[in-house]
């Protein structure tokens, strides 16, 4: 019984009966779903993605893997721990309407396999085939693995940027006017990164918002990578004011090209800004669309190359507009819009996280965890309405089997 008392009601107080049904958390149901099986030629980190539903509330996905050469056999070894992804899959919200949670069911782990132990014991480390195990876990503690993935690794051979970002670290909150984002980036010989760190860029939500100081010491990265043209100065910084980013969750990478114009997104990853209501930053300005922005042709942008020209493209034969990306990829859509909608089993939502919609762009750098069909639709200030369909595909790699 809830008694519910207001002072100067003629009839208070008043009580409720609450009833508590019983409910046994029992049901884990989920799928591990890249990268794809036997994957061969992997290099640098991966998305390793899927998605998990329990009938009271998964509460985490760890990510193992099973032993190799020169490790203790029978016990996995734990890599780290997913992020669960708000309308990260749709498809899974619409099957599993009824589930609690079933709107951020998709969970997301950044990897970066060059911190892997040789898989045969010796040579250098990230060289090998691994087999990665997917664990889901619920509010009793009962667990389900939800399958397993084999993929071979070859850095030894990998010819793009690697690294990643330090702060924020995965899923962390963050505030205040001057936030230090810090990350490092190394390229293999013989190529190198230039110190200014012009060729690197940081992109918030799928927008660059400037260049890091790069070319800084750190001894753990120079002793774990000895031999790198940049392995004394792999570590950047940038100031992020996050007063100017709204309170909720965000995505942030860094786009790395080397001076042979090989690029690499390094990374990628969710964290929430959360900032005090009497924080003030820099005031927001109107989005202000030009006239010919809001009449020219539906536009896409592809890669992480911000100097590549964007194409034209058509409606399919449904009146969508449909573009197709990898995993974390990146896409820039010059559409001329003013606002944009994600529509998920019939009803809309806001934009997926880890996109903007600015003068008339859609951006979007996707985080691990975004993986098949997104619906959109996007208005012009004249009332014309343009439907995006954007397929997420699974992360190819050099070589696959």
């Amino acid at each position: 019984m809830v008694t519910v008392m207001v002072t100067g009601a003629v009839n208070s107080p008043q009580q409720l009966q609450v009833n508590i049904p019983t409910v046994t958390s029992s049901n884990l149901l989920g799928s591990f779903d890249t990268p794809l099986d036997n994957t061969a030629g992997v290099v640098g980190a991966i998305p390793v993605t899927g998605w998990a539903l329990d009938n009271i509330e998964v509460t985490k996905v760890d990510i193992l893997r099973e032993p190799v050469v020169g490790e203790p056999p029978g016990n996995l070894i734990f890599v780290g721990t997913a992020v669960f992804v708000a309308d990260a899959r749709p498809d899974v919200q619409a099957l599993f309407p009824a589930y609690p949670y079933q709107y951020r069911a998709g969970w997301g782990y950044q990897m970066l396999t060059n911190f892997l132990p040789n898989a045969g014991g010796f040579g250098p480390p990230g060289n090998g085939t691994y087999k990665l195990h997917a664990i889901a876990f619920n509010k009793a503690n009962s667990q389900l693995d939800l399958g397993t993935k084999t993929i071979t690794v070859d850095n030894v051979h990998a010819a793009k940027p690697f690294g990643t970002i330090d702060t924020p670290g995965q899923g962390d909150s963050v505030s205040s006017a001057d936030f230090v984002n810090f990350g490092w980036a190394l390229t293999p010989q013989p190529a190198v990164i230039p110190t200014a760190g012009s060729t690197i860029t940081v992109v918030i939500d799928g927008v660059p918002v400037g260049h890091p100081t790069y070319g800084q010491f750190r001894p753990d990265i120079a002793n774990s990578f000895p031999g790198y043209a940049n392995s004394t100065g792999a570590v950047g910084f940038f100031h992020i004011n996050t007063t100017t980013l709204a309170n909720g969750v965000h995505t942030i990478s860094w786009n790395v090209f080397d001076n042979f114009g090989r690029g690499e997104g390094l990374g990628s990853r969710y964290f929430n800004v959360l900032n005090s209501s009497f924080a003030t930053g820099a005031a927001v300005p109107e989005d202000v669309i030009g006239g010919p922005a809001a009449r020219e042709a539906v536009r896409v942008r592809h890669g992480l190359n911000v100097h590549r020209r964007s194409e034209p493209i058509t409606r399919d034969l449904d009146g969508v507009y449909s573009v197709t990306m990898e995993e974390v990829g990146h896409i820039e859509l010059h559409l001329g819009a003013a606002t944009g909608n994600t529509l998920v089993d019939g009803g809309a939502h806001a934009l997926p996280i880890g996109s903007t919609l600015k003068g008339g762009v859609f951006y979007w750098q996707p985080g691990p965890g975004f993986l098949g069909e997104y619906t959109m639709q996007f208005e012009r200030p004249d009332g014309t309405r343009i439907p995006v369909r954007v397929s997420i595909v699974p992360k190819r790699y050099s070589i696959e089997q």
